[in-house]
């Protein structure tokens, strides 16, 4: 990496691993306490796979109070929380939510932040060296890159962490959920009219999904131009089945997500026809009106270390929280952002200060993962104690 010394000082440098939500972040603030940044992401094309999620205040505020350029992130407002039953009555309450907005928007908007010519595509991590003590790391095209820190933020497979605490791996958690996004124009519009500026859910027996409006392709708000995003939990506990449902078009089984494109039609059959069985008609509407869904497993994972020396773990690298409180963009903002901040507090590159970083991160994580938990079984989803594997 580049040498940025000025009169006897040397700005710090981190290499992070992994460009979507967690290592975005993670550059930008770094980039913003004037650490040297560079990232490095697998994929030659953005992973815009993800869907909606919730935008997070305090990440905009923390990036433009240290002068990065980051614009307001063109969401949808969500003013009321609306419970389906199944004979198609509503509940309402008031939602607590500011907007919502959906991954590619809010991708690309991180990725101007941390500005271009810092994210390298078509590369990725190899081997960590020395145990991640020096910042020392083999990428994937045989270079050896040596950083005052290594920030792994590559997801939920991350080999960053598998290298660092090998035999540690996610437990399955019980389910699956089934995420898609369809244009409003291709759902009827009585449909979308009890959608409107709202968030969603319906509960079914062993069965719970939601949905919001997000900005469409474009950016537009404008109802009409917008686009639905939902989530769709399923009980799977046969383990045939789940490898069934992990299969993709081609015959390959994945590890533990089926990107969009690639679910086979017969899957996509049997699932849409639970779907009609299941949930109310509204949402089974929208099921069978979106093109190509995708498929995650929900796991588990709680990880006893974040921090190897010069290198850290963060996101879904680091710990993984089920999804029904909200919490994967905020933790991956939290660990992200107070990471930059404790390294701006300690003047410099001196790792010491990265134990009461990870000291806070890891009882965040516990207390979300035990919330997560308890909030599935309440919606009777999958098993509380998480038997079983998908790896």
């Amino acid at each position: 990496m580049e040498d940025h010394s000025t009169a006897g000082t040397r700005t710090p440098e981190a290499l992070v691993l992994g460009g979507s939500y967690a290592g975005l972040v993670a550059a930008a603030a770094l980039t913003a306490n004037r650490w040297n940044v560079r990232l490095v992401e697998r994929s030659i094309v953005p992973d815009r796979t993800g869907g909606g999620v919730v935008i997070q205040p305090r990440m905009m505020d923390y990036l433009r109070s240290r002068g990065i350029g980051i614009r307001s992130i063109i969401g949808v407002p969500a003013r009321t929380r609306k419970i389906f039953h199944a004979d198609g009555t509503i509940l309402r309450m008031p939602e607590t939510a500011a907007a919502y907005t959906s991954w590619d928007i809010l991708l690309r908007e991180l990725e101007r932040a941390v500005e271009p010519h810092r994210i390298e595509r078509g590369l990725a991590l190899n081997d960590i060296l020395h145990g991640g003590v020096t910042g020392e790391v083999e990428l994937s095209d045989g270079t050896t890159v040596k950083a005052d820190l290594v920030v792994a933020a590559d997801g939920i497979g991350s080999l960053a962490r598998r290298l660092l605490l090998p035999g540690i791996e996610p437990t399955y958690a019980g389910y699956v959920a089934w995420r898609g996004m369809v244009r409003e124009t291709e759902i009827p519009r009585k449909t979308v009219e009890r959608f409107r500026d709202s968030f969603c859910s319906h509960s079914g027996r062993n069965t719970h999904m939601l949905l919001y409006e997000v900005p469409g392709e474009n950016g537009s708000v404008e109802p009409g131009e917008r686009r639905i995003n939902w989530v769709w939990y399923e009980n799977v506990t046969d383990q045939d089945e789940l490898r069934e449902i992990l299969t993709d078009s081609s015959g390959a089984v994945h590890r533990s997500t089926v990107p969009r494109g690639m679910v086979p039609n017969a899957t996509l059959t049997r699932m849409r026809g639970t779907a009609g069985s299941d949930l109310c008609r509204e949402f089974a509407t929208v099921i069978h009106s979106t093109g190509t869904p995708f498929v995650q497993t929900i796991n588990d994972l709680l990880v006893p270390k974040l921090v190897f020396g010069r290198t850290v773990l963060i996101g879904d690298a680091a710990s993984l929280i089920r999804p029904h409180i909200g919490s994967g963009t905020a933790k991956a903002v939290d660990d992200a952002i107070q990471l930059a901040h404790a390294l701006s507090e300690a003047n410099g590159n001196d790792p010491s200060c990265l134990a009461a970083w990870e000291h806070t991160r890891l009882d965040d994580h516990a207390g979300l993962l035990e919330y997560s938990r308890t909030r599935a079984q309440r919606l009777n989803l999958g098993s509380a104690d998480s038997s079983g594997s998908t790896g």
